[in-house]
């Protein structure tokens, strides 16, 4: 059994399935996904652990934990008013995932740099669920990785944009950690 009670997946390669890559067989991926978790951050590959995280997280909480990775790392550049927004609407659509607010999510990420974390993130809510074409439009439903993939982008654009990148991942991995354990509602 494994302590990450918010994560459904009973084995890594189940997670690393969901990333939708060519990858390497590992003989680590019948482990427990907390356990290759923790093999991965051993291996010191903080990025692969950031995404394996961000995929084996429910939609919510992946979004959730990168939203407030991007907010809680300090970067050397002061964000710009675009990205002030777009991470807002990220964490107003955490705060209470309704329709309205994706897709307000969706056009403050439109107003960003496509590389930035702010803009990762508010994608990685608007492609938690939902359709992704216009409303006007027939329904189209976004890759069910999608939102973990730009989690896991968001965290790793902010962290190398701070003046210590393996302390800032390794601090978001910490509380994606956490979450994956605990659930949103015992950190926020």
């Amino acid at each position: 059994m494994t302590d990450w009670t918010r994560v459904k997946w009973t084995e890594a390669g189940q997670v690393v399935a969901q990333a939708a890559e060519d990858t390497p067989e590992e003989k680590e991926w019948s482990l427990a996904p907390s356990a290759y978790f923790t093999h991965l951050r051993a291996k010191d590959r903080r990025a692969d652990a950031v995404k394996f995280l961000a995929l084996a997280l429910p939609r919510l909480e992946a979004v959730a934990w990168a939203a407030r990775a991007v907010r809680d790392i300090k970067t050397s550049a002061e964000p710009k008013p675009e990205q002030v927004r777009a991470l807002r609407s990220a964490l107003l659509w955490v705060s209470d995932p309704r329709e309205p607010r994706r897709r307000a999510a969706h056009e403050a990420a439109q107003e960003c740099n496509p590389a930035s974390a702010e803009c990762l993130v508010a994608m990685g809510a608007f492609c938690s669920g939902g359709s992704i074409a216009p409303e006007n439009c027939p329904p189209v439903q976004p890759p069910r990785n999608a939102a973990g993939l730009f989690a896991s982008g968001a965290v790793i654009s902010a962290a190398a944009a701070s003046p210590n990148m393996r302390a800032a991942l390794d601090a978001a991995l910490d509380e994606g950690a956490r979450i994956a354990r605990d659930g949103l509602e015992a950190g926020q």
